[in-house]
């Protein structure tokens, strides 16, 4: 038989690029065509179980990695023709990948596997909306792996535990897993952009020991709290392998929900790395700051970490006790391990929420202010915000659901970013958006007052070996958030005597902008990320005219992944072209 595991549709029917992640959140961008794709690590275990355990024909496919719409999905499962299609879908995807496999059904006459956040925050739903043959639909609740083997196995579905509307499955035993699918995609193309180099995603646990109410995991995949950490001596082995594979590889990016919970966990992995000979590659990590001390930090650092990323959420009590935090939260813990973190020369990156229950204007903005704080401080290096989004399934969405806090139930909109799709009595959705976007801003004050002595620094001691002309009419591109933009154009004031400074900017930045003296002139590209063929000619050709001495673009990390468009609009625009770095390093491209 041939067995398809898919991951989800690339772009919808209206040009949103999906970045999906099932298991925390799924988000899009309009017309972005370098949208980064995370590693679908579950269908990708479940792939490489199912190549292991069965003689069928198992074929990965990556609708999101390929950029493909239903109709080139639709054509490149037409070639497979596939007996099953197994889909993990979250809700911002599912309509989507419900329509494509349907599609593929009534050609193939396919058996559907559905598993994931939606099928199994909605299994009726699901069931509902299908018109199909009853015996040809199946779906996973949970944590799936192992269910999805027992169907494809043929086993008598009444009796597959994980399979809707049987109980669901105990937890799996991770250290029973193959490694990851890596033979009918290429790992290294996937990504996240707060990586700063090269790094794969990879997988040394599974499982949080504590259970937010917003979390998806937890509550939907696990339904408890649990960690389950892999054998180390096979943690190495497989940093081995995919480093053989892929000579472009720089390093790790560990992407379970909590990497420390156990501190003998960590330091019997960072002394295999280093007995290894690993610990020239560079490892970044998601970790809770509570467990985090003195000692396995060090031992992390040794071993070639360079990033930690804390999930922080809230500075309020009242929220954190509204959400679940536990033990998690503990702000005088926090700034102890911020500060020994910055003082053993790891970066931290948090990752923070407004607009969760128990929240007001008040209560967030104490979030803000913690925030701009340890910016200035230097104890924060990079952060998420996002507006706290009920996803389906989870306490609060049920909770805000019952409540008539719900805003829409357009799940486009469940992303985080877009806006927030929960309004309280006390706090407007408009409100909370509003918070959000001054929480973002307090990031980038607070970075760039403490960055910018460091960054003109960095700047002044390479623009001599650069040999670069003089100029007078310099483009800076806002590729990057405003504290980069920001220092990059003192940087290159200082460096550039009378120079002329223009700015290409989306909308959303243009106030903040005109705000800077630096800044000449302000031309508007439309709003989302830079696109040669979607950028107004006019305005292209205008740009060209005037005859600029460089174009300067801004890269959020050492190796400009997903800035190949911002490239070609600057290449198009001059020959000359600049690259400044998060740390004020210059190059000429």
């Amino acid at each position: 038989m041939k067995v398809v595991v898919a991951n989800s549709v690339g772009v919808d029917e209206e040009g949103y690029y999906i970045v999906h992640s099932p298991s925390r959140w799924s988000f899009s961008a309009k017309n972005f065509k370098e949208q980064f794709t995370y590693y679908p690590w579950e269908l990708a275990y479940t792939s490489s179980l199912l190549k292991r355990e069965t003689e069928h024909q198992v074929k990965f496919l990556d609708g999101c990695l390929n950029k493909w719409d239903h109709t080139a999905y639709l054509a490149r499962l037409e070639e497979e023709r596939p007996d099953w299609l197994i889909m993990e879908s979250s809700s911002r995807t599912f309509d989507c990948d419900f329509r494509l496999a349907l599609a593929v059904q009534e050609k193939f006459g396919t058996r559907l596997i559905f598993c994931g956040q939606h099928p199994t925050a909605y299994p009726e739903e699901v069931i509902k909306a299908y018109s199909g043959e009853p015996d040809k639909l199946f779906i996973c609740l949970g944590e799936y792996e192992y269910t999805v083997l027992d169907i494809i196995s043929g086993k008598n579905p009444a009796g597959i535990l994980g399979l809707y509307p049987n109980f669901r499955r105990p937890l799996l035993d991770i250290n029973s897993l193959p490694w990851p699918e890596d033979e009918d995609t290429s790992r290294i193309k996937y990504y996240d952009p707060p990586s700063e180099y090269r790094e794969i995603q990879m997988y040394a646990s599974r499982g949080c020991p504590l259970k937010c109410t917003f979390c998806v995991c937890s509550n939907l995949y696990y339904t408890k709290p649990n960690w389950r950490p892999r054998n180390v001596a096979d943690i190495v082995s497989e940093i081995k392998y995919l480093r053989n594979k892929y000579e472009e590889m720089e390093g790790v990016f560990f992407d379970e929900e909590v990497h420390n919970v156990k501190k003998s966990f960590i330091l019997d992995l960072t002394r295999a790395i280093k007995e290894e000979g690993l610990d020239d590659l560079h490892y970044d990590a998601m970790c809770a700051y509570s467990t985090l001390d003195e000692e396995m930090m060090a031992a992390m650092k040794e071993a070639g970490y360079y990033k930690l990323r804390v999930g922080i959420e809230t500075a309020s009590a009242k929220v954190a006790k509204s959400i679940g935090l536990g033990k998690k939260f503990d702000i005088p813990k926090l700034l102890n391990v911020l500060k020994l973190a910055k003082e053993i020369g790891l970066k931290v990156y948090g990752t923070f929420t407004i607009g969760a229950p128990g929240s007001d204007r008040h209560e967030d903005e104490k979030t803000t202010r913690l925030i701009k704080e340890i910016a200035e401080e230097g104890l924060l290096n990079d952060l998420q915000v996002s507006m706290c989004t009920p996803q389906p399934g989870t306490p609060f969405f049920k909770w805000a659901e019952a409540n008539g806090c719900l805003v829409t139930k357009n799940w486009k909109k469940y992303d985080g970013a877009q806006m927030s799709v929960v309004s309280y009595p006390d706090y407007s959705d408009k409100e909370i958006y509003e918070v959000y976007q001054q929480t973002l801003s307090a990031y980038d004050l607070g970075r760039e007052e403490k960055r910018r002595e460091a960054f003109l620094k960095t700047g002044q001691s390479q623009w001599p070996g650069l040999g670069l002309k003089k100029a007078k009419k310099i483009l800076v591109m806002r590729s990057t958030r405003m504290w980069h933009v920001n220092l990059s154009l003192s940087a290159l004031s200082c460096y550039f005597k009378n120079v002329r400074l223009d700015v290409l900017a989306q909308p959303i930045v243009k106030e903040k902008l005109r705000e800077n003296p630096q800044v000449n002139k302000i031309y508007l590209y439309q709003e989302g990320f830079f696109d040669l063929e979607k950028m107004d000619k006019d305005l292209l050709g205008h740009l060209r005219r005037e005859d600029y001495d460089f174009v300067v673009v801004l890269y959020n990390d050492y190796c400009g992944r997903g800035y190949e468009e911002v490239g070609k609009i600057a290449r198009a625009i001059s020959k000359d072209v600049l690259v400044i770095k998060p740390g004020g390093e210059i190059e000429k491209i």
